[in-house]
């Protein structure tokens, strides 16, 4: 497949995991939410070791913030 062959796929994933570094800034960040989203990503999962949380964004617009101790469901992939 042509995209395959350049080094992209032709398609959206279902899930993206990001995990932050020290260095992400939150327009970077933004910019990427945005691009899988309009992709076609059912969800973006933002992992922050730091604070111990997690931002699940999805294709809806909606998005939640979960703790250490909360429980993350996978929905909607």
């Amino acid at each position: 497949a042509e995209g395959i062959a350049n080094g992209w796929f032709p398609f959206a994933p279902d899930l993206v995991v990001e995990v932050l570094s020290p260095s992400d800034r939150a327009s970077e960040l933004q910019e990427k939410l945005d691009d899988y989203l309009a992709a076609g990503t059912a969800a973006v999962w933002v992992i922050d070791p730091a604070r111990r949380a997690l931002e699940v964004h999805t294709a809806d617009g909606r998005s939640r913030r979960l703790r250490d101790g909360d429980t993350l469901d996978g929905a909607p992939v």
